[in-house]
């Protein structure tokens, strides 16, 4: 996991029940992110981690701004029961957001998580059913793409804290994003929301299909089994 990262703890009685945080969540946090829902909390090397999602099995977090790098502590506290596990920091732990198939979660394809310039999902025509307006990507065009672990921006955002403006990367000469084994050329990459880079990226000529996405940054690689649907 990587300073700032969405992160997902997966485990059992890790909460009482199920919900993302909501507005009544933020009240009197001024531009701080909630650090417990519900009598739910986690630390990450001993310093608290934003908490946006709870459930008995899964909680989703970002983990906090730290300089550690290596194995760290990360500790659930669910009312007065606590569990206890580890977790590896890194500087870099690049992952597109995944959207999956319905019906078929977990399952493929996988297709990054990624919008035209006019806000249409880049996924195929049908891929939600007749209701829902999508399209595949086509060569020579620009898509926004979005992920997580990206590493640090300038001017620097801090864990727990919603995000003003879109800082850029700190080091974007070191991201590299390929599709289809192409080198694509990224016009911006920074964060955008909390934890959410996005990465402007044109779509370099390919051929009909679905294409594999595959970002490099600091020597680190994205998750694999990640698509690009394109259509000349």
């Amino acid at each position: 996991i990587e300073s700032g990262s969405w992160v997902s703890i997966i485990g059992t009685s890790l909460a009482p029940d199920t919900r993302l945080w909501q507005a009544s969540d933020f009240v009197g946090l001024g531009t701080g992110l909630p650090m417990s829902l519900d009598g739910v909390s986690v630390t990450i090397d001993g310093k608290s981690a934003a908490v946006y999602y709870i459930s008995p099995t899964q909680l989703n977090v970002q983990a906090p701004t730290d300089s550690a790098i290596g194995t760290v502590s990360v500790v659930v506290k669910n009312g007065s029961t606590t569990a206890s596990g580890t977790a590896t920091l890194q500087t870099y732990a690049p992952a597109f957001f995944p959207l999956y198939a319905p019906g078929n979660p977990a399952g493929s394809p996988v297709y990054a998580a990624a919008v035209h310039l006019d806000g249409v999902i880049v996924v195929p025509p049908a891929f939600y059913g007749a209701g829902v307006t999508t399209r595949s990507a086509t060569p020579g065009e620009t898509i926004e793409i979005y992920g997580t672990g990206f590493g640090p921006t300038n001017p620097a955002v801090p864990a727990g804290q919603l995000v003003s403006g879109a800082p850029p990367l700190t080091n974007p000469s070191q991201l590299q994003i390929t599709i289809g084994g192409v080198p694509a050329t990224v016009s911006y990459a920074g964060m955008v929301a909390v934890g959410e880079y996005q990465f402007n990226v044109v779509i370099p000529a390919l051929p009909n299909g679905n294409q594999p996405i595959v970002a490099n940054i600091g020597g680190v690689t994205s998750q694999t089994g990640i698509l690009i649907p394109i259509q000349n």
